[in-house]
Protein backbone atom coordinates (compact mmCIF):
# COMPACT_ATOMS: atom_id res chain seq x y z
CA UNK A 1 0.00 0.00 0.00
CA UNK A 2 1.53 3.53 -1.29
CA UNK A 3 0.85 6.75 1.07
CA UNK A 4 0.76 9.77 -0.91
CA UNK A 5 1.96 13.01 1.38
CA UNK A 6 -0.16 15.98 0.10
CA UNK A 7 1.77 18.58 1.97
CA UNK A 8 -0.81 21.58 0.65
CA UNK A 9 -4.22 20.05 0.25
CA UNK A 10 -6.07 23.40 0.62
CA UNK A 11 -4.47 25.07 -2.40
CA UNK A 12 -7.01 25.04 -5.13
CA UNK A 13 -5.73 24.47 -8.61
CA UNK A 14 -5.21 28.21 -9.33
CA UNK A 15 -3.63 28.58 -6.18
CA UNK A 16 -1.17 25.72 -7.75
CA UNK A 17 -1.11 27.73 -11.14
CA UNK A 18 -0.20 30.71 -9.42
CA UNK A 19 2.81 29.68 -7.46
CA UNK A 20 5.78 31.25 -7.83
CA UNK A 21 8.65 28.81 -6.47
CA UNK A 22 12.36 30.13 -5.71
CA UNK A 23 14.52 26.61 -5.12
CA UNK A 24 17.34 27.76 -3.69
CA UNK A 25 20.62 26.38 -2.53
CA UNK A 26 23.10 27.91 0.37
CA UNK A 27 26.28 26.84 -0.25
CA UNK A 28 27.72 29.49 -2.84
CA UNK A 29 24.51 31.07 -3.30
CA UNK A 30 24.20 32.13 0.23
CA UNK A 31 27.16 31.39 1.61
CA UNK A 32 30.46 32.96 -0.38
CA UNK A 33 33.58 31.60 -0.66
CA UNK A 34 34.42 35.36 -0.83
CA UNK A 35 32.44 35.94 2.35
CA UNK A 36 34.16 33.40 4.44
CA UNK A 37 37.67 34.30 3.30
CA UNK A 38 36.83 38.15 4.22
CA UNK A 39 35.63 36.88 7.29
CA UNK A 40 38.91 34.66 8.12
CA UNK A 41 41.27 37.55 7.54
CA UNK A 42 39.20 39.87 9.41
CA UNK A 43 39.01 37.53 12.38
CA UNK A 44 34.86 37.58 12.13
CA UNK A 45 33.47 34.98 12.66
CA UNK A 46 32.69 32.69 10.17
CA UNK A 47 29.43 30.72 11.42
CA UNK A 48 26.64 30.90 14.22
CA UNK A 49 24.69 28.30 16.27
CA UNK A 50 23.45 26.94 12.53
CA UNK A 51 26.60 27.15 11.00
CA UNK A 52 28.15 29.07 8.22
CA UNK A 53 27.16 32.73 8.49
CA UNK A 54 25.77 34.12 5.06
CA UNK A 55 27.17 37.00 2.76
CA UNK A 56 25.20 39.95 3.40
CA UNK A 57 25.61 41.40 0.40
CA UNK A 58 24.23 37.83 -1.63
CA UNK A 59 21.54 38.06 1.35
CA UNK A 60 20.60 41.81 -0.23
CA UNK A 61 20.14 39.94 -3.87
CA UNK A 62 18.03 37.48 -2.51
CA UNK A 63 15.75 40.22 -0.64
CA UNK A 64 15.62 41.87 -3.81
CA UNK A 65 13.88 38.85 -5.48
CA UNK A 66 11.67 38.40 -2.53
CA UNK A 67 10.74 41.87 -2.86
CA UNK A 68 9.81 41.62 -6.38
CA UNK A 69 7.95 38.40 -6.62
CA UNK A 70 4.78 38.52 -4.99
CA UNK A 71 3.89 35.16 -3.05
CA UNK A 72 7.37 33.97 -3.60
CA UNK A 73 7.66 30.14 -1.63
CA UNK A 74 10.96 29.54 -0.80
CA UNK A 75 11.98 25.67 -1.16
CA UNK A 76 15.96 24.79 0.40
CA UNK A 77 17.31 22.90 -2.07
CA UNK A 78 20.62 22.67 -0.13
CA UNK A 79 22.09 19.58 1.32
CA UNK A 80 21.46 22.04 4.96
CA UNK A 81 17.87 20.50 5.05
CA UNK A 82 19.00 17.36 6.65
CA UNK A 83 18.80 20.00 9.81
CA UNK A 84 15.09 19.84 9.34
CA UNK A 85 12.70 22.32 8.09
CA UNK A 86 11.66 23.43 11.55
CA UNK A 87 15.64 24.29 12.31
CA UNK A 88 15.46 26.03 8.88
CA UNK A 89 12.32 27.89 9.60
CA UNK A 90 14.22 29.10 12.83
CA UNK A 91 17.74 30.21 11.52
CA UNK A 92 15.65 31.84 8.74
CA UNK A 93 14.08 33.77 11.37
CA UNK A 94 16.77 34.43 13.89
CA UNK A 95 18.90 35.51 11.15
CA UNK A 96 16.39 38.09 9.56
CA UNK A 97 16.75 36.92 6.11
CA UNK A 98 14.26 37.95 3.92
CA UNK A 99 10.86 36.19 3.19
CA UNK A 100 10.25 33.22 4.63
CA UNK A 101 10.81 29.51 4.12
CA UNK A 102 7.74 27.56 2.58
CA UNK A 103 9.27 23.71 2.41
CA UNK A 104 12.18 21.93 1.06
CA UNK A 105 12.87 19.39 -0.95
CA UNK A 106 12.79 15.54 -0.35
CA UNK A 107 16.45 13.94 0.29
CA UNK A 108 16.42 11.57 -2.39
CA UNK A 109 19.80 9.17 -2.31
CA UNK A 110 21.05 9.24 -6.58
CA UNK A 111 21.67 5.74 -7.41
CA UNK A 112 23.94 6.58 -9.58
CA UNK A 113 26.34 7.24 -6.75
CA UNK A 114 26.82 3.89 -6.16
CA UNK A 115 28.30 2.81 -9.70
CA UNK A 116 29.89 5.95 -10.42
CA UNK A 117 33.52 7.48 -10.69
CA UNK A 118 33.81 9.56 -7.58
CA UNK A 119 36.97 10.48 -8.50
CA UNK A 120 36.39 12.45 -11.91
CA UNK A 121 35.04 15.92 -11.26
CA UNK A 122 33.10 16.12 -14.38
CA UNK A 123 30.85 12.80 -13.10
CA UNK A 124 30.69 14.33 -9.70
CA UNK A 125 29.55 17.69 -10.98
CA UNK A 126 26.71 15.62 -13.25
CA UNK A 127 25.39 13.38 -11.06
CA UNK A 128 25.06 16.26 -8.16
CA UNK A 129 22.70 18.04 -10.77
CA UNK A 130 20.97 15.00 -11.49
CA UNK A 131 20.49 13.70 -8.24
CA UNK A 132 18.98 17.80 -6.99
CA UNK A 133 17.48 17.81 -10.30
CA UNK A 134 15.23 14.72 -8.93
CA UNK A 135 14.35 15.92 -6.09
CA UNK A 136 13.13 19.22 -6.99
CA UNK A 137 10.78 17.20 -9.95
CA UNK A 138 9.60 15.25 -7.03
CA UNK A 139 8.59 18.41 -5.08
CA UNK A 140 7.12 19.65 -7.84
CA UNK A 141 4.94 16.23 -8.55
CA UNK A 142 3.98 16.50 -5.11
CA UNK A 143 2.92 20.49 -3.81
CA UNK A 144 2.53 22.00 -7.89
CA UNK A 145 0.40 22.56 -10.84
CA UNK A 146 2.64 21.68 -14.06
CA UNK A 147 2.27 25.06 -14.87
CA UNK A 148 3.73 26.77 -11.94
CA UNK A 149 6.57 28.74 -11.91
CA UNK A 150 10.01 28.14 -10.62
CA UNK A 151 13.59 29.13 -10.73
CA UNK A 152 16.49 27.34 -9.66
CA UNK A 153 19.40 29.16 -7.83
CA UNK A 154 22.48 26.70 -7.33
CA UNK A 155 26.13 26.87 -7.97
CA UNK A 156 26.43 23.33 -9.29
CA UNK A 157 27.96 23.27 -12.92
CA UNK A 158 25.17 20.81 -14.13
CA UNK A 159 21.55 20.17 -14.82
CA UNK A 160 19.77 18.17 -16.85
CA UNK A 161 18.24 19.28 -19.94
CA UNK A 162 14.68 19.24 -19.51
CA UNK A 163 15.38 21.86 -16.34
CA UNK A 164 17.93 24.40 -17.89
CA UNK A 165 15.47 27.28 -18.82
CA UNK A 166 14.82 27.43 -15.07
CA UNK A 167 18.22 26.85 -13.78
CA UNK A 168 20.38 30.05 -12.63
CA UNK A 169 24.22 28.81 -12.03
CA UNK A 170 25.64 30.89 -8.87
CA UNK A 171 29.41 31.66 -8.78
CA UNK A 172 30.39 30.06 -5.44
CA UNK A 173 32.98 32.85 -4.83
CA UNK A 174 30.38 35.69 -4.84
CA UNK A 175 27.30 34.34 -4.64
CA UNK A 176 24.04 35.59 -5.95
CA UNK A 177 24.87 39.25 -7.39
CA UNK A 178 22.57 41.94 -8.71
CA UNK A 179 22.35 40.41 -12.01
CA UNK A 180 21.32 37.07 -10.83
CA UNK A 181 18.67 38.72 -9.21
CA UNK A 182 17.40 40.52 -12.40
CA UNK A 183 17.71 36.90 -14.16
CA UNK A 184 15.66 35.74 -11.60
CA UNK A 185 12.66 38.33 -11.59
CA UNK A 186 12.84 38.56 -15.55
CA UNK A 187 12.05 34.45 -15.52
CA UNK A 188 9.09 34.98 -12.99
CA UNK A 189 8.27 37.56 -15.17
CA UNK A 190 7.70 35.28 -18.33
Amino acid sequence: MSIQVVLFPNLTEEEKKAMNILFLDFDGVLNTEKYQARCQAEGTPLADDFGALFDPEAVGHLKMIVDAIPELHIVIESSWKIEGIDALREMWERRGLPGEVFDSTPDLLFDGLLSADLSDPDVMARLEGESKAAEIRAWLEKNADSFCRYVILDDTSFFPKDMERHFIRINPYIGITMADARKVIEQFAE
